[in-house]
């Protein structure tokens, strides 16, 4: 992800001087882009980057993008109100031209009507369970239907010029080649993506604190914010696509962290309910534990998602997801692990030497599966029925 973002940055920053308007001798064509590519960058192409940003729409397609990602709904709206009544010199923006569909009266009135039965159930930790079930549909319906918007208005633009420059091969993969439309589509969908992702997680911790309140300032704060962004961009796209830049890099160095946090709590909140909708879900098909280190473990940091199992050597620990790489951490045979249960998630204690490694599991199986389970796993019965059949204690992540 960092280099993703790098990569962004250079290409938003640093690669625009190469497809440059020099001079009013020289215009703009594909066949000058084409030419300057492997051309050097100089002080002339620096100051020709704004200019030439400004006129293929690229700041005027990245600005939005922050505050579409922190509330995917009320920015639409917001895009569309600014199309339909914003000040005179937005007719030039690559987004809200007059021409461009987001100024229609319907589609603002089924945005706002869609923001507001999306926005009042997270007032409330009664209801909020359910506007975060449909968080990330709200952002991919968002995500297609912004690159719907983009389609439709590059086919119709009449300055063939900037949707020339747009058209250009940048990278070549073989007998593959990306356009700079294409790789803007692809950052948009990253960019909303990231900053979304770290947005649900505070949303998500402030659902979890014990204060009725919270939830209602969290989302009159995230409104007020998307509603501040989305004035910045109106006045100056370019401004707005540096603020939302500088989100994104702070998000991106930030997202491994929240990513393993989020699975972890949807794990422990989700599968007991799995469980009892889906039989099959909660009977153990291997020997085998979904757990998640309370603290930094070997090679993995906390709340990573792992792999418990019996070896011949000891009790190995392994990444879960298949697309991770293949990291292990084994335990010797003489540690034996010793099993509480809690009400929220139940606990796996390993004592190795002097180090003691607390894991977290979850709710999934009931008690005679779990029993099963942790036989096979190589503890003994009588230790694994104890251990079941203890009396629960409040566990905290």
């Amino acid at each position: 992800m960092k280099k993703l973002t790098v990569f962004l940055f250079f290409l938003v920053f640093v690669s625009p001087p190469i497809f440059q308007f020099a001079s009013a001798e020289k215009p703009l064509s594909p066949e000058s882009i084409q030419r300057n590519l492997d051309g050097p960058i100089d002080a002339d192409d620096i100051a020709a980057a704004s200019s030439w940003a400004t006129a293929s729409g690229i700041t005027d397609w990245l600005g939005p993008l922050a505050p579409v990602a922190l509330s995917p709904f009320f920015g639409v709206t917001c895009l569309s109100g600014l199309a339909l009544w914003g000040p005179s010199w937005i007719s030039d923006n690559a987004v809200l031209g007059a021409a461009g569909p987001l100024g229609n009266e319907w589609l603002f009135g089924i945005f706002l009507v869609l923001t507001l039965l999306t926005s009042l159930p997270r007032l409330t930790k009664v209801s909020k369970p359910f506007a975060q079930a449909v968080d990330r549909l709200e952002t991919y319906a968002v995500i297609v239907i912004l690159l719907a918007i983009k389609f439709v208005m590059s086919m119709d633009s009449p300055d063939q010029e900037s949707v020339a420059a747009l058209q250009v091969p940048v990278m070549q993969f073989g007998v593959i080649s990306l356009t700079l439309d294409t790789l803007l589509s692809i950052a948009m969908i990253v960019n909303i993506l990231v900053i979304n992702s770290v947005k649900f997680f505070f949303e998500f911790m402030v659902w979890l604190t014990p204060v009725p309140f919270l939830d209602a300032v969290f989302e009159l704060c995230n409104k007020s914010l998307c509603a501040l962004l989305m004035g910045i961009y109106a006045y100056s796209p370019t401004v707005a696509t540096a603020i939302n830049l500088v989100l994104l890099g702070i998000a991106a160095l930030m997202l491994r962290w929240i990513s393993r946090r989020v699975r972890f709590y949807r794990t422990m909140i989700l599968d007991p309910i799995l469980a009892k909708l889906w039989t099959g879900f909660g009977t153990p098909r291997r020997p085998e534990l979904i757990v998640f280190p309370q603290d930094d473990c070997g090679p993995f940091p906390a709340k990573s998602r792992l792999r418990l199992f019996s070896t011949g050597d000891g009790i190995s620990l392994n990444q879960a997801n298949w697309w991770s790489p293949e990291k292990s951490h084994l335990f010797s045979a003489d540690c034996k692990p010793i099993v509480r249960r809690g009400w929220v998630m139940h606990t796996i204690e390993l004592k190795d030497g002097q180090q003691v490694t607390q894991l977290k599991f979850s709710r999934r199986y009931s008690d005679a599966e779990l029993v099963k389970l942790l036989t096979r796993m190589g503890i003994e019965q009588d230790k694994a029925e104890a251990a079941v059949e203890t009396d629960r204690s409040v566990e905290f992540a």
